[in-house]
């Protein structure tokens, strides 16, 4: 009787590798990465929506696939949080504290200036649960367009643009470091920086428990303007946002370990073959 002998293959080895050093994205991290390009208006993962006051209007829409704000004349404003596991609660978890992420949302606004005082802008927005917040976002005022980045116990910082169509957001958190930093870019693919790296454990008033950074972040996105003038749909919104987890770089070495493993593995049963 003869037996056939199976030698798994390069591909096969690496994925046993991995599995076994469970590389895979951890389950836990499933609770707040994400993405959603608004295609079809589905408003599974953004159940969550409020105001700030004293804002009575303003309406962020999953239109034209995308999300687009509009409001009436007047101060207004929407908010939206993310909520990838679609449940009726936003999610905070620890696990957006120890581990790092990337959010990110492409933003148009094409509204043009504003009159004096008056301002539109449009972006991702993150905080605590005791509302201290840090924002990125595309905001036109009389000055002219510009990438602003505020928050809670942070200075202002804007960067002036000479476009407004498809700029792409983003705010990173090294769990490592414990910092956020934001940037922008026009074409996609090149970031550059706005304003300097944040600490939000120092920086942000963590005193109560039951507020403290550390039980994790709520990520959302939202318009607002106080323009005297309404806001059509069309003229801002959002699109392909998404939060995804960075690994450390310990995972990048046992990545690089599994890969060794598996190739030499595979080199020493090519040679009995």
């Amino acid at each position: 009787m003869s037996f056939l002998r199976l030698t798994p293959s390069p591909a096969k080895l690496l994925m046993l590798g991995l599995l076994s050093l469970g590389i895979a994205a951890p389950v836990s991290a499933q609770t707040f990465v994400g993405s959603d390009d608004f295609t079809g208006g589905s408003t599974a993962n953004w159940d969550y929506t409020y105001r700030l006051s004293p804002a009575t209007q303003g309406e962020l829409t999953f239109t034209n696939d995308r999300l687009d704000f509009s409001k009436d004349a007047g101060f207004g404003n929407q908010f939206h949080l993310w909520d990838s596991d679609g449940t009726p609660d936003p999610l905070v978890t620890p696990t957006s504290f120890t581990t790092s992420w990337v959010m990110s949302v492409t933003a148009t606004n094409t509204i043009g200036v504003p009159g004096s005082g008056e301002f539109a802008s449009i972006g991702l927005n993150l905080f605590n649960d005791a509302s201290e917040y840090y924002s990125i976002m595309l905001n036109w005022n009389e000055g002219g367009l510009f990438v602003r980045l505020e928050g809670t116990g942070y200075g202002d910082s804007s960067v002036s643009l000479g476009d407004g169509t498809d700029v792409s957001l983003r705010i990173s958190w090294d769990a490592g470091s414990k910092l956020l930093s934001s940037s922008y870019s026009t074409d996609g693919i090149n970031f550059n920086s706005v304003g300097t790296d944040f600490d939000p454990v120092s920086g942000w008033a963590n005193s109560n428990p039951a507020s403290s950074v550390d039980n994790g972040f709520n990520f959302g996105v939202f318009g607002q303007s106080n323009m005297s003038s309404a806001i059509s749909v069309g003229s801002m919104h959002l699109d392909n946002f998404s939060v995804s987890a960075v690994p450390e770089p310990s995972t990048y070495a046992a990545i690089a370990g599994a890969l060794m493993l598996g190739f030499a593995v595979w080199r020493r049963r090519k040679v009995r073959a």
